[in-house]
């Protein structure tokens, strides 16, 4: 099993994220849970108002809280025969309980053509009618969610040999299921962070006099570097980033010493962008 977790910053995203799990190929041989929702066969602008309903209850009200949660928990495909709907049901509580058991809380299976199953939990980041937040650092995020689920499969489900809780990062399936995430977004007029980031990082190179003047630039605009040997590598917010990752290679970031003119950099940045979409196809 691998366990991701995405956050959103915006009541907008409770009908896009809401509408993203409904959709049509979610419904098949499934099943849908519902927590601290009131009504059934409800639609999704129903449901995304008794979701910002319970936001207004918000005890302590910042610019960039968490009003929603959308945790994915992926299993192995050879696992899927034996994933029945019901075995699905108790991990979905199980996991309630330990990650966000006072919260408003919906939850989808997905089984698709290829055997991925996986399940979408999609939870209120303030507790039900408190309006207490429901933020976790990562150490407990770990030691009290992924590795008490580890116990209960094993203790639970010992026949899932092959869904062990992940702890490490993985590329796939987590990956792909975030990219899709992402993808569902974008056509639904919300921005990713990746693509906030993107947007930032042309801003900045076309100003950046020197490799280190495009750093603390970025630096200055609140955004958080992380290094690798002793060498900056990338940028790091709810997820790591590398630079290269995202087309800004040491040669081209090195290019800067030049002082290239403004048309230079948009030709750089436009086969930058190229070559960032190539990858994304590859990915």
């Amino acid at each position: 099993m691998i366990i991701k977790s995405k956050s959103y910053k915006t009541t907008r995203t409770f009908t896009t994220v809401l509408n993203y799990i409904f959709r049509e190929n979610e419904k098949d041989n499934g099943f849908e849970l519902t927590k601290f929702i009131k009504g059934k066969n409800l639609s999704v602008e129903e449901l995304s108002r008794q979701f910002l309903s319970n936001e207004a209850f918000r005890m302590t009200k910042r610019k960039n809280s968490v009003v929603l949660y959308m945790d994915i928990l992926s299993f192995h495909p050879r696992d899927s025969e034996r994933l029945t709907n019901d075995k699905l049901h108790q991990i979905t509580l199980k996991y309630l309980s330990l990650r966000a058991p006072k919260s408003i809380a919906i939850a989808t299976v997905h089984k698709n053509e290829k055997d991925h199953t996986h399940l979408h939990i999609v939870f209120s980041g303030v507790e039900y009618k408190t309006g207490k937040s429901i933020r976790i650092s990562k150490e407990d995020f770990k030691n009290k969610v992924k590795l008490e689920m580890e116990k209960y499969q094993q203790e639970v489900f010992p026949e899932l040999l092959l869904s062990k809780i992940n702890h490490e990062k993985s590329r796939s399936p987590q990956k792909q299921h975030i990219k899709e995430a992402e993808k569902f977004l974008e056509a639904n007029g919300e921005v990713s962070e990746k693509q906030n980031l993107l947007k930032l990082l042309e801003e900045v190179f076309t100003t950046a006099s020197s490799e280190k003047d495009f750093y603390q630039k970025l630096e200055s605009k609140n955004i958080k570097l992380y290094s690798r040997n002793g060498k900056i590598i990338g940028v790091e917010g709810k997820r790591k980033f590398r630079f290269s990752r995202l087309g800004y290679t040491p040669e081209l970031l090195q290019s800067l010493e030049q002082n290239p003119t403004q048309n230079r950099r948009t030709e750089w940045l436009q086969k930058t962008r190229e070559k960032s979409k190539e990858k994304e196809r590859k990915w």
